[in-house]
């Protein structure tokens, strides 16, 4: 999970896994060779009591001699703004305010106080909502590279046992109680009586099929990953086509597996995308008296024809706005000078961009770059660059495309609502729009084989710090 010179940032909420996680870390941290930083987020939902939890992780930090990284996130607003739950809205503040704090206090890892009941409860919560063997693999140990649970393996008596022989201070989140959330009730009651009347070993046996699913998950990426080159027959930013025939002829679980693929590249996440999607899309390649075409969460669009299945995704990622654009005034456009800052936040528009230049060596496949993310060829670029709201008349070139279009026709043309076209910022330089953000780069910009250097931006929310 580490490797010597490794800047870890451990999340700590107060509680007994994170507190004693910070523990263990410091104590092995001389011999690992890695430099410890500690980052605390108050949710803003719990009053007085969050106000204590900041402060008993503060004098932790402090007594440890550890930077102490501490901040308040809008968890409510989110929700709103986005339409989330409580704790996915809060999952997402607190996910991006960790990825804030790396990136501005150079960290490389953040280690996070999950352990083995946390898993247990995942896989029941999965099971419960329906899943397939993704969801049975239960909460990756480490994730995306950085992300690292040292604790995934221990559970929470020998956690409570540790913290109670080392006398370490915690705090006790009443939340954690409230028997609204499901994964407390899991916690509180489904776990415990199929311990008591089915199963004693229900949580080692849970976490035993995590990590079975796991390893054979990642075989079986391997293999799809294969099939998938295969039957793809071509790719742009925002649309994916695959071989009908060839899809149509794969094992039912194999061609499952391959249009989520497609999916997954396409958006950037299955989050919302669920059994009876994959096989609504499926289904198009067997059905030829139906439809043809069919509409799925976040904008996108299946549809067959002449021997090819194309994915294609409209809008997507835009943010719901509290105000009408009626009641927002208008943001003044906001210059960026050179060299570039680390980071900019334009409080008008409730946004922020982050700057880095790299290597075109260095950059990520372009499947796994999401639509916060724009990768820019800076010798392409006429300086200074400039954030501001979209005007009327706005024009660009979408990357992949021939020719210049309105900024109004590609909205209509991705479905974007009429109330996210009024906030969508763009980026421009001293010639054009570069970047509608959130959305596509522009063609004269993109990377090519000729590029040096690159300009990395990426685009996040104020409201999710």
């Amino acid at each position: 999970m580490t490797a010597p010179g490794d800047r870890v940032l451990v999340g700590v909420s107060g509680g007994p896994d994170s507190m004693a996680l910070l523990h263990l870390l410091s104590r092995l941290a001389p011999d690992l060779k890695i430099r410890l930083g500690v980052a605390h987020l108050n949710h803003c939902l719990r009053g007085t009591s969050a106000d204590r939890d900041a402060q008993v992780v503060r004098r932790a930090a402090e007594a440890l001699h550890y930077p102490f990284h501490v901040a308040r996130g809008r968890v409510l607003k989110v929700k709103e703004k986005l339409g989330l739950s409580l704790e996915e809205a809060a999952r997402r503040v607190r996910y991006a305010y960790f990825k804030k704090t790396m990136s501005e206090a150079g960290y490389n890892k953040l280690a996070l106080g999950h352990q083995s009941n946390d898993n247990a409860e995942q896989i029941i919560m999965a099971l419960l909502r329906g899943t397939g063997p993704r969801g049975l693999s239960g909460i990756t140990p480490v994730r995306q590279g950085f992300i690292i649970r040292p604790l995934i393996n221990a559970s929470r008596s020998q956690i409570e046992a540790y913290v109670e022989q080392e006398g370490i201070a915690f705090a006790r989140d009443a939340s954690n109680n409230d028997l609204r959330f499901l994964r407390n009730r899991i916690r509180h009651h489904l776990l415990p009586l199929m311990a008591s009347d089915y199963n004693p070993r229900i949580q080692a046996n849970l976490n035993q099929l995590a990590d079975v699913m796991r390893i054979e998950e990642d075989w079986i990426d391997g293999i799809t990953a294969a099939e998938y080159r295969e039957t793809t027959l071509a790719r742009t930013k925002g649309a994916i086509t695959l071989s009908a025939e060839a899809v149509g002829r794969k094992h039912p679980a194999l061609a499952r597996r391959l249009v989520r693929k497609a999916l997954a590249d396409l958006t950037g996440t299955l989050r919302w995308i669920t059994f009876s999607h994959v096989q609504s899309v499926l289904h198009l390649l067997t059905d030829d008296r139906g439809v043809k075409e069919v509409h799925l969460p976040g904008g996108i669009h299946a549809g067959r024809a002449d021997g090819r299945l194309t994915l294609t995704m409209a809008a997507g990622g835009h943010r719901s706005a509290v105000e009408s654009p009626s009641e927002r005034k208008p943001a003044s456009p906001t210059e960026i000078a050179t060299p570039f800052p680390p980071a900019v936040e334009i409080k008008a528009m409730g946004i922020g961009l982050r700057f880095s230049t790299c290597r075109p060596d260095q950059l990520p496949r372009w499947t796994e770059v999401d639509r916060c993310l724009a990768y820019l060829d800076l010798d392409r670029i006429s300086l200074p660059l400039t954030v501001r709201p979209v005007n009327p008349g706005d024009r660009f070139t979408p990357l992949g495309a021939s020719g210049s279009q309105k900024l109004k026709k590609f909205f209509i043309d991705h479905r974007i609502p009429r109330q996210a076209r009024a906030l969508a910022p763009v980026l421009t330089d001293r010639q054009r729009i570069i970047w509608l953000v959130g959305q596509r780069i522009d063609d004269h910009v993109k990377v090519t084989t000729a590029t040096s250097q690159v300009l990395k931006v990426e685009f996040f929310l104020l409201d999710t710090r």
